[in-house]
């Protein structure tokens, strides 16, 4: 359940200010600057250490201390490597920016503010993104290789387009009607990492939820209804859990689909009617079968000449169009009325 960001325990406003105003300094600006162009040539693995350790780095409290920094219009195509290990980017602001090819492995981005800024082609492994706030936002063709959260986040116009993502990185994480996950790569471009099809259920609930959280009922019906599918195909353990979940998908689409609900009455009445039609001629049958399965009883003199057989496929005909009936009620009041 997402919980607004300014109420987590953990937010403290007190520590965002602490850490933001350090770099509003003549000293924080000139150290802010020393460290962008650090990372406009690529950061690195522990690409602040040797600084940090020659004292050169003033205010900063540790070698992966880049708490608060603000990063502002800037487009940097990174080189392979691990260009931000375990930095620390808590508090901090991104604000129009394009990242090409970096990566992130154990990178931290509590309550970091994300504002119209590009990924492209980046990896992120074991990276831990907490109360952030994401907005007009796009990771495309990047790689969510392991470990990856965002936890809590708070998601405007959130786009991941053409990403591998391995496992649920949506907990408790808020979507609104502009946010998308657009097509799911199945193996990662930059490791041999391939997609455990037993995950793609957990994916589509964590997105499931997200939509949930903001209240987008369209899209979290979708990926409900991709979600139960999944289980159906991957996760369901023998043959008669698959064939019920089979069975749900095509009457009900698992209780949001009233259309399946329809098209189903439509082949049962067509199936007895058969039978009926068959036996006594055209118009006499079909209005008979109508009769039964909608119970209102037409023609029904006719199952006084016509055997004990057809007074049976009646009376079932008539028990599965009450069936039908209620079960098409019940899908409709859950598309319609049902919202959480």
């Amino acid at each position: 359940m997402f919980t607004p960001i300014h109420l987590l325990p953990q937010h403290d406003i007190r520590v965002r200010v602490k850490y933001e105003d350090r770099w509003n300094t003549v000293e924080g600006r000139s150290l802010a600057e020393k460290v962008l162009k650090m990372i406009r040539k690529g950061g690195g693995e522990d690409f602040l250490q040797l600084e940090f350790e020659q004292g050169r780095l003033g205010f900063l409290e540790s070698m992966w201390d880049l708490k608060g920094l603000q990063i502002f219009r800037e487009e940097i195509n990174f080189p392979k490597g691990d260009n931000f290990e375990a930095i620390d980017f808590s508090y901090a602001s991104f604000y129009h920016c394009k990242f090409n090819n970096a990566c992130f492995p154990s990178t931290v981005f509590n309550f970091t503010k994300f504002y119209n800024c590009e990924f492209v082609n980046c990896i992120f492994a074991f990276t831990n993104i907490y109360g952030a706030t994401l907005e007009k936002m796009t990771f495309q063709h990047c790689d969510f290789i392991e470990h990856n959260r965002l936890i809590n986040c708070d998601c405007k116009n959130v786009r991941f387009q053409d990403c591998f993502i391995p496992d649920n990185i949506l907990l408790d994480s808020r979507f609104d009607e502009l946010s998308a996950i657009d097509r799911l790569r199945e193996k990662s471009v930059w490791e041999s990492v391939v997609l455990n099809r037993e995950y793609i259920a957990a994916i589509y609930k964590g997105i499931k939820d997200a939509y949930r959280s903001g209240n987008v009922i369209k899209q979290s019906r979708q990926y409900f209804f991709k979600e139960r599918k999944a289980l159906t195909r991957h996760n369901a353990k023998g043959w008669k859990d698959k064939i019920g979940g089979y069975f749900l998908e095509l009457v009900t689409g698992y209780g949001v689909k009233p259309l399946r609900v329809i098209m189903t009455m439509i082949v049962v009445l067509l199936l007895f009617s058969s039978v009926f039609v068959t036996t006594i001629g055209a118009p006499q049958g079909l209005l008979l079968s109508a009769g039964a399965f909608f119970t209102f009883g037409a023609n029904t003199r006719y199952l006084q000449t016509t055997g004990t057989f057809l007074t049976f496929l009646y009376i079932a005909e008539s028990f599965s169009g009450i069936a039908l009936m209620a079960l098409f009620i019940t899908v409709l009041a859950n598309v319609w009325f049902v919202e959480k």
